[in-house]
This record gives C-alpha cells, structure tokens and sequence, in this order.
C-alpha cells in the first residue's frame, strides 16, 4: 500500500472517529433535554398525595425502549403516527379518570379546551383533578419520539419534541417552582449542544449553521423567562421569594394555592363588618393538595347555581351572614358549609370543587353580600360514634399522604395510640400539637416536607405550620381531612356584629366525620395567638395607624370570639334578609379581563396582596432588572440570527437598495446605481442576469416577458455611460426616474401613490 493510500485511509478512520465522536455528544446533549422535562415529571410524582413514581419509571422506560426498537423497523410516517395515537391514548385515559369520562369530548368540547389553554398559562399540573394520571399519559409521546428521532439522527426534531415538552411544564408554572432555573438553562444548553454536534457530525467536522444554535438558545431563555401568571416570572427568584409579609397575604390570595412561608407580620387594618347569627370561623378557602411546601386546590370552579352547594349530611344549623367589604378585597369568606348566596352578587360567584364561593370581582369598599351557611352541629358523642365509611370522592381526595418518611407516620402511630375512632384521632392530635409546639410568627421556613419537619424537628411556627402538620398526620391514619384558610370571628362589637381584620387572617382544619360532614378543628395555640392579635392592634392605635377602627370598635373589648354560640339572634335573618344589595353599576370584573391581580380604582391595594407593600406602587419607574435587559439582549441576538437564517436580512437589504437611489454625485455613477437597482428589481419579479449577460441585453429580453419598452431606454444610456461617451445630468435624471417608475410599478402601496 503507498503512502498516499496510508494517509487517506488514515484520514477517512480521523473523519470517522470525529463523526462517532459528535453522535455521542448529540446524543447526549438529547438525553440531558429529555431528562430535564422527566425530571419536572418524577419531581411531580414526588408530592406526598399525588405518587405514580414506580410506575412513571415504567412508562418511561417502556418509551425508551420502543423508540429504540422501532427507530431501525419503521419510517418516520409510522413513527409520527404511533405518536399521535400515543397523545390521544393519554388524553382519553385522563379522561376516563375523571367524573367527566369520554362523552365530556362531545358534551364539553369547548370548556376542556379552555381547560388547556389554562393549563399553558399558569394552571398547574398539582390543580388537575387526577395529575398522577395526567403525568403517565403525557410522558410517553414525547419520551418515544425523542428517542426515536435522535437514533435516527434526526437531532433537530429531537430537541424540538423534548423542548416543547418542556415549554409546557414551564408554562404550567411546574418546572421552575419543582427544579429552579439552573436545571432549565441546563436542558436549554442540553439542547443546543445536541443540535449544534449533529451538525458537525453532518457536515463532517464543520460548524456552518451557528445561526441555528443562536436562535435555539435565545428561543429558549427567553421562553423561560416569560411570565405566564401575571407577576410572576417563570425564572422564579431563590428559595423563599413568594414569601408574604402578613399571614393574610400569604393565606387568602385565592389563586388555588397558599404557600407555608417564613416569618411573618400580623396586619390591624379592617378588612370586613360581618352581621351574623353567630360568630363562626370565616372560611375562605379550602385545599386538597400539598406538595410538601404549599398547597394547591384541585379542580375547576363553576358558576353559581344553588345545586352546586350540597348541604351536610347530618343535622346541622342554619346561620344567616352579611358581609359588608370595609377594604377591596378578592376572597368571599363565609362560614362553613355555605348553601345559598343571596342577591346580586350571585351573578358574579362561583363555586369551587370543594364546595367553597369565589368572586368574579372584586370587592370595593362598601359592597355587600350575603350567605346562608349549614353548620353541623354534632357533639362530642355524635363524633365519637361515627364510622369509617366515607364517600369513595372524599376518602379518595382528602386522603392522599404518599411520600410520607415511616418516621412522620410512626410518630402520629405514637401520639393516636389510645385513639379508638376518627374523632378521638383528631382530638388527640389537635391536643399534642398545640401543647407540644410554641406559637410564634418568626419562624424560619425549612426545607423539605413541611409537615414532616414541624412534627419531627421544628419547635415552633404558626397556624398554617400547626393546620399543615395536622392534616397530613390526619390522613395517614386515613381520616380524611383538609387544609381551610380564611378568618377568625373577629372582633365582636354587638350581639349580632363583628369586626374582622387582617390579623384575624387564620388556617385551621376540617375532618369529614361519616354522616356528619366537614367538622372545624383548631391545632393553633389560642391564648398566644389572640395576645399577638390584641398586642398589634393596640400597636397600631398608639401610632396613630388609620383603618384599624370603624365606628365605635375601639370602646369594644378587643378579646377576639374563640368558639361559635350556639344560640342564634332572633333578629340576625331579618337582617340579612334586608340587605340584599351588593353594588350599584360599574362592577369591576376581575376576571377574565386582568386577571385575579386587577388593580382597584384609586389604586387602593388588595387585602390578599402578597409582599411587603412594595407592590401597591404601580407607577413603574424604577430601574430596569440586570435580567431583564440580559434576556432582552439575547432575544435580539437570536431575533438577528433568525433573521439572517431565513434570508430575512439579505431581503430587507436588498429592498431597501432597490428603493432608495443614495446622493447624487456624478452622472455616470448615478446611472450605474440606478441600473444595479433595476437588476435587483428585475431579477425579483423575473429572472436573475446570465453571467455572460450584459444590463442592455438582459433587459432587452424581459420586454418579451412583459417588461414595460420604456425601460430599454435606460439600460441604452447605461452603455452609454460605461462604454461609451458618458451622459449628461440631464439623461442621468432620465435613468434614476425610469428606474423610480419601475419600482413603483412593482411596488402594490407606491403604485396607488402614482
């Protein structure tokens, strides 16, 4: 063998070793997208009631394995196919999953569209009524594709399929609260480097397409970066930024969620004037879903009809409520379990799954409604009686506790031991936690499962700390419960009258108890509670604060109603029963138009805004974030590379020189720029110039394809002025105003203004 075949063969195994090489890198550069979305994924199925992770790995693993099989069997067409069938199975097995079944694609096309458009928005996966069945019919399409493509070599696709599985757990809101930004810029970079490698191994070791990997990068930061929930960037700030300075703000925003934060204040400001039958805890919201750090409300809400609120199956108290709004608010609190909203405001309610009222508006003060609630009204005795056969959506739904350590169960087993039925399991834990942990509003939110550490490490926290810990230690000795926020009676100012304030913002807990229903619970230490309350409101008097009073509530003992009466005002329904206004016209909507985060007029913030008060100025102004300008740079980065990858830059360039002739200088130049202008336009609406084609000669032999005869006429002076004696000013105008005649000929908005 010579030399030179030695070499070439030397050569051709250097090619081959380098495309080996970049296959394995693409590959991997695959692998690391698709085990970002996974990731999201497997951290979903993490959340103590939601699970599913054995058999996530099974799905999963039985994608992989398809994709890898069939890459080498079957075309893309099939494969395309299989996928499709793969998107449309998951769909109609999460269906079949929920009360609504299959009939709903026909019945309510139209409502789980909007459904989806929610869930790109903002909804999270944890808010779906069965998310463990969403996640396993979601992650075998793209997880077979992916696989699927990349061993074909197809990386483009693959990175598209595994980035747009990505996109939507980002626009869920799941991806950045489960894994933060770094993991998501990593799957971006992933991503990049898997096109930008099959590339080199395509095109044999070089990188011709670096516009492509621009324009992925830039695509994907940016995405990532959006805000799909008004205020709230998807590139979320560390570890405790949705902190709320006031219990209030962090428990009653009504967005389907309420975050367990850090320290916190308690706020003295009036928020409602409530005339009822008898002081009740407030209920605002309940919860079905934690994920170990906050808790999520599943399900949609509907319109208000009566049938929607199901009264308690046992006996129960009616208790008539007035709520009058004294500060614009976005909750509807009312005592637990409401069965009818009177008056005007029925028309902009709904209610949740769990039974619960939401407003489509927002309450400004002055504004009124009111609720007629069913208050069960079992003794001790009643309670301790009941059995453990509750309705199959109850035990289903409120008693999910997957995930919890052997060591948290193990406690509760500890602390229940002497517990003989589920009310003495609720009394048993309610009294341990609230004589084993100190109440205190500073307390510093730990990681982890927050229920596990307040029962097995923390000494101290607050309401939603106490009702959290003793939710889950509920339902894993299988007694459904839930979590409840809203407020406490408040102040009482008359017999029939409280004062409800900010601080008064409280969690507690409801146990459902067989034939009886949902029974309140309070884990929370009263006395250091109310001394907290009763210390911040004389605070707040003393420096002279404003609404922290109405009437005459400062003369009141300011000593807060712990537990309801139980004889009800013979004048309290007539009350009520008086006052069924709820506003004068110019409501304001809050949804859909704005969002649940719509401002008031007079730009008074709401009661369940969260932060410190920095968010109340609205004005703007402030500096622009380091961030913010980063991505917007990078955007236009990758907006320029798109650009110039798609031709757009060389057509922008070449229609701006074909309408704009530049100074005039002397009469042969500008003819050869008007003609150079010509040919651009020409070539355009026609044919590009042969080689061997002279300007005259081309533009001869466009007058047979229609060209207008009067333009030969320029390309005559163009020899003219290049070959032969030059032209004079004059002719020079002649070519530059044929040339103008033309494009605007050619040109549909400059030929109107001809």
């Amino acid at each position: 063998m010579s030399t030179v075949d030695r070499l070439g063969g030397r050569l051709a195994s250097d090619a081959e070793t380098d495309s080996n090489r970049f296959r394995a890198l693409a590959l991997a550069g695959v692998a690391g997208l698709a085990a970002t979305y996974l990731a999201v994924l497997f951290e979903l199925t993490a959340v103590p009631s939601v699970g599913g992770t054995p058999e996530l790995v099974l799905v999963v693993l039985g994608s992989i394995a398809g994709g890898y099989g069939l890459s080498r069997t079957v075309g893309e067409r099939v494969a395309a196919l299989l996928t499709v069938g793969l998107v449309v199975g998951g769909g109609i097995a999460y269906l079949l999953a929920t009360p609504l079944g299959v009939v709903s694609l026909t019945t309510r096309g139209g409502r789980i569209l909007t459904d989806a458009f929610a869930l790109l928005t903002g909804w999270r996966v944890l808010k779906l009524v069965e998310p463990t069945v969403w996640i396993l019919g979601f992650a075998p399409a793209p997880t077979f594709i992916t696989t699927y493509l990349a061993l074909r070599r197809r990386y483009v696709g693959a990175v598209g399929v595994s980035g747009l599985a990505l996109a939507v757990l980002i626009m869920t809101g799941d991806a950045p609260v489960l894994l933060g930004r770094v993991p998501l810029l990593f799957g971006a970079v992933a991503g990049i480097a898997a096109v930008g490698f099959g590339e080199l191994e395509r095109r044999g070791g070089t990188l011709k397409q670096v516009d492509v990997l621009v324009v992925l990068f830039a695509a994907m930061l940016v995405v990532s970066s959006v805000p799909v929930l008004p205020g709230s960037p998807l590139l979320l700030p560390k570890a405790g930024g949705e902190g709320a300075a006031t219990v209030e703000g962090s428990l009653t925003a009504e967005n389907g969620r309420a975050p367990i934060v850090g320290s916190i204040e308690l706020s003295p400001e009036v928020r409602f004037r409530v005339e009822a039958d008898r002081g009740q805890y407030w209920r605002a919201a309940t919860y079905d879903r934690f994920t170990g750090q906050t808790w999520l409300r599943s399900g949609e809400s509907r319109e208000y009809s009566p049938g929607l609120l199901e009264t308690p199956p046992g006996d129960t108290d009616r208790v008539s409520q007035t709520f009058e709004v004294l500060a614009p608010a976005k909750v509807m609190p009312a005592a637990n379990q409401p069965v009818e909203v009177r008056g005007d405001v029925r028309e902009f309610t709904k209610v949740t799954r769990n039974g619960g009222l939401q407003s489509d508006v927002r309450f400004r003060e002055g504004d009124r409604y009111s609720v007629v609630s069913a208050v069960p009204n079992a003794d001790a005795e009643t309670l301790r009686a009941t059995g453990t056969d509750y309705p199959s959506r109850v035990e289903a739904r409120y008693t999910e506790a997957q995930g919890l350590s052997a060591e948290f169960t193990e406690k509760t087993d500890d602390i229940v031991s002497d517990a003989e039925n589920p009310y003495e399991t609720a009394v048993a834990i309610e009294d341990w936690l609230e004589g084993n942990r100190e109440y205190s509003l500073d307390t510093d939110r730990p990681s982890g499962n927050i229920a596990e550490q307040f029962l097995l490490d923390m000494e101290q926290g607050y309401c939603t700390y106490y009702a959290t810990a003793m939710v889950m230690m509920l339902r894993s000795q299988d007694v459904p419960a839930r979590f409840v926020v809203g407020y406490t009676p408040g102040q009482q100012v008359d017999d029939n009258e409280w004062v409800v304030r900010g601080l008064d913002s409280h969690a507690w807990v409801e146990v459902y108890f067989e034939d009886v229903g949902w029974v309140q619970f309070d884990p929370t230490p009263s006395g250091p509670r109310q001394s907290a309350e009763v210390g911040a409101v004389e605070d707040a008097r003393e420096s002279g604060q404003s609404d922290v009073d109405v009437d005459d509530s400062e003369d009141v003992p300011l000593t807060t109603t712990t537990a309801p009466t139980t004889t009800p005002s013979p004048n309290a329904t007539d009350i009520n029963r008086t006052n069924q206004t709820f506003r004068n016209p110019d409501i304001l909507q809050t949804t859909p138009g704005g969002g649940a985060n719509a401002t008031v007029p007079g730009g008074t913030a709401g009661l369940n805004d969260t932060g410190d008060g920095a968010g109340d100025d609205d004005e703007g102004g402030g500096p622009i974030p380091p961030e913010t300008i980063l991505v917007a740079l990078v955007a236009l980065v990758g907006l320029a590379a798109g650009a110039h990858r798609t031709g757009a830059t060389d057509r922008a360039l070449r229609t701006a020189k074909i309408h704009w002739q530049g100074g005039r200088t002397d009469p042969e130049t500008d003819v050869r720029r008007a003609l150079e202008r010509l040919e651009l336009l020409l070539e355009r609406h026609y044919r590009p110039r042969h080689v061997d084609e002279s300007p005259p000669a081309y533009i001869r032999s466009l007058t047979r394809a229609g060209l207008d005869d009067d333009v030969t006429r320029a390309g005559e002076l163009y020899e003219h002025a290049v070959y032969g004696d030059g032209v004079s000013e004059a002719e020079a105008d002649e070519v530059v105003a044929i040339v103008d005649d033309a494009v605007r000929a050619h040109t549909p908005l400059l030929r109107r203004l001809r």
